[in-house]
């Protein structure tokens, strides 16, 4: 595989290369299944590798494109899917000790989905659902650091290059969270425009999975293959799709960019502060109209987002996983579960409320300006210990468990397409993301603001040094 980077490759990159067929599918797939061997050991991001499985994938691939049947972009890529997407056929834990021999018989829509654009699925990535454990997965910019939570293994692998994109899930923040702290691209798309069929999601009102990748522009490859109606999904969106990627061209000159000032500032640590400062003025300066704009109600979305989800989760389990499977769960969980049982009805109906009344402040926002920004994490990756304990920001000791839902729930409460793009650095080599949040159904907006920003900056360029 001569010529070929694995730690700088692309989708976009490789895809050309593949279709020309100057790059055979079986070589990209070795190359990866090696470097998974190979970096595995120190991240703990794959929990399942696919191995015979990629390879008979992409003996197939390189036999379709041969004989000129190229499907697109993601013929021949090597992916990874959250250990919580069901895969017919292949483990799927969810991260829990209770499922760790549990195989589905039926494959989550948005893997088939990824199998029908021609992907080569190499694996499935580390999930974290545990609140009170630390993650068992490394970040590959500071290995004594988190990835992210709770995709945390699909941010540990796509930026370490062991597969070329990752499908994660994202609740209050879990795509775009990984992202930020592990220097790649996460988007949660609009709820309901990815399906959620035979996806393990806890919370009816705010799961949604959506992909991590190296680039934007990757992100609106894999997006347009994951994104469209599916009548197994009660809540699944109707109607055409635009070209996402087509849609990147354009630039940003005259567009509305909302400050938001809750995060940009006095709760965020003074790097990320600047980082993403430095960002809005480069938005600026290719053209955008800046202002500042408030959510007052965002100091209380973490807890209207919990007072949802907890009992969400306690019922979803209940229902979903057997006695046998509940009574080997772990011990953390049962407890968590239990306090998700506690909650009342009135509480959980105040939560929807209060939602309500979230949403339309945030809709009056998003009248007055086409996207809004903040960092998408208050910090950079945590060390492992402190996820669980105490932080500083700003001089101030902060419960960090407090701070990880701040920037991302609002978008996953309020149903709103989001992306975390690379913006800088803090200490000079641990990521921070900025976060673009636009109007309902407007992906395409959103990405081109990302593109946009990304082509103007070499932060995406950066890649963790793994040897």
């Amino acid at each position: 595989m001569v010529g070929l980077d694995l730690t700088t490759a692309t989708i976009s990159s490789v895809s050309r290369l593949l279709e020309s067929r100057n790059l055979s599918p079986v070589e990209l797939t070795k190359a990866t299944l090696d470097r998974i061997e190979r970096l595995n050991p120190r991240l703990n991001a794959y929990t399942t590798v696919t191995a015979d499985y990629a390879m008979e994938r992409a003996k197939r691939a390189e036999k379709e494109i041969g004989r000129g049947d190229y499907r697109g972009p993601l013929h021949g890529i090597p992916y990874s899917l959250k250990d919580l997407i069901d895969t017919e056929g292949f483990r799927t834990t969810y991260g829990y000790r209770s499922h760790q021999d549990y195989v589905p018989h039926q494959s989550a829509r948005v893997h088939t989905l990824m199998e029908d654009a021609g992907g080569v699925l190499v694996g499935k990535v580390n999930c974290h659902f545990r609140r009170d454990v630390p993650v068992e997965c490394f970040n590959p910019w500071d290995t004594t650091r988190s990835p992210g939570h709770s995709s945390a293994g699909s941010g540990s692998a796509v930026a370490a290059s062991l597969g070329l994109a990752s499908i994660g899930s994202d609740t209050g923040g879990s795509v775009r969270i990984p992202a930020a702290w592990s220097g790649v691209v996460g988007m949660r798309a609009t709820l309901g425009l990815i399906s959620r069929h035979n996806l393990f999601g806890p919370s009816w009102s705010f799961d949604q999975a959506g992909p991590l990748v190296k680039t934007v522009e990757d992100t609106a490859v894999v997006l347009q293959a994951v994104a469209g109606y599916d009548p197994e999904d009660p809540i699944s969106l109707y109607g055409p799709l635009p070209d996402y990627r087509q849609s990147l061209g354009g630039g940003i000159k005259g567009l509305r960019v909302g400050v938001l000032e809750e995060y940009v500032g006095r709760n965020c640590t003074e790097e990320v502060e600047q980082a993403v400062r430095k960002a809005v003025d480069v938005l600026a300066e290719l053209g955008a109209e800046v202002s500042e704009v408030s959510i007052p109600g965002a100091a209380g979305v973490p807890d209207i987002h919990n007072t949802i989800v907890e009992p969400e989760s306690a019922a979803y389990y209940r229902e979903v996983f057997s006695k046998e499977r509940l009574d080997r769960i772990d011990p953390d969980m049962v407890g968590r579960l239990e306090r998700g049982a506690q909650i009342t009805m009135s509480q959980y109906l105040d939560a929807q409320r209060r939602l309500a009344l979230l949403k339309r402040e945030v809709d009056r926002v998003m009248r007055r300006v086409d996207v809004v920004v903040s960092p998408t994490c208050l910090t950079p990756a945590l060390k492992i210990a402190e996820t669980k304990g105490v932080t500083r920001i700003r001089g101030k000791e902060v419960d960090a468990s407090s701070l990880t839902l701040k920037c991302t729930s609002i978008a996953s409460d309020t149903g709103l397409p989001s992306i975390s793009v690379p913006c800088g650095f803090a200490q000079g080599f641990l990521p921070i993301g900025l976060h673009i949040m636009g109007r309902r159904q407007e992906e395409s907006l959103v990405l081109r603001v990302a593109h946009t920003y990304e082509q103007a900056t070499e932060w995406h360029l950066r890649h963790p040094d793994l040897g």
